[in-house]
């Protein structure tokens, strides 16, 4: 389907297709760090760290790419942002239940490339993934985030809050990120 209003109408939200995963590269992931956020004793705390991320390693991307292959092999769904030009946005939920509970669905990815942010792709593809989320029966999504402060600070203007007890197997998987939950009710 195309947006329209303050994403340009020739930009198409759709369904990533499992071959087309590969394309996850064409995302430009350059960004400019500032801080990063910490768990501190059960608080976040937000520490000065710069680095200039330029894109994608390319064993990075492999991993990537895989651990989306496999999530999509595992019925879950990927949404893409395409333009004329090829994919500038995606998002993934990954629909089995978190600590076994059928009510929370991982939010697994969030890209949008570095020219597009701040327009409302990444706000639109949440909220699409949250659509499918709802209709599956989910009350919430996990989000193990990137602790960067932009990525943070994204997932928390769009509502997400601090979990006081992350799942434990994620947080095994993803001891650095930030563990924050989205309430679609």
């Amino acid at each position: 389907m195309t947006q329209t209003g303050s994403i340009s109408p020739n930009l198409l939200f759709r369904t990533l297709r499992r071959d087309e995963a590969s394309r996850l590269g064409s995302i430009d992931r350059a960004e400019h760090v500032d801080a990063v956020y910490r768990m501190r004793h059960g608080e976040l705390v937000l520490e000065e760290q710069v680095e200039e991320i330029s894109g994608w390693a390319p064993d990075e991307l492999t991993a990537y790419v895989a651990r989306l292959e496999e999530l999509l092999d595992a019925d879950g769904l990927a949404l893409g942002a395409w333009e004329a030009d090829g994919l500038i946005g995606l998002a993934s939920l990954d629909l089995r239940p978190v600590g076994g509970d059928p009510t929370r669905m991982k939010l697994d990815m969030l890209y949008v490339s570095a020219g597009r942010r701040g327009h409302g792709i990444g706000r639109r593809l949440v909220e699409q993934l949250a659509t499918q989320a709802r209709s599956l029966g989910a009350t919430s999504l996990y989000v193990s985030a990137t602790p960067t402060r932009s990525t943070v600070d994204v997932y928390r203007r769009l509502g997400a809050e601090l979990l006081a007890s992350p799942d434990p197997a994620l947080l095994g998987k993803e001891p650095e990120d930030i563990h924050l939950l989205l309430r679609l009710t």
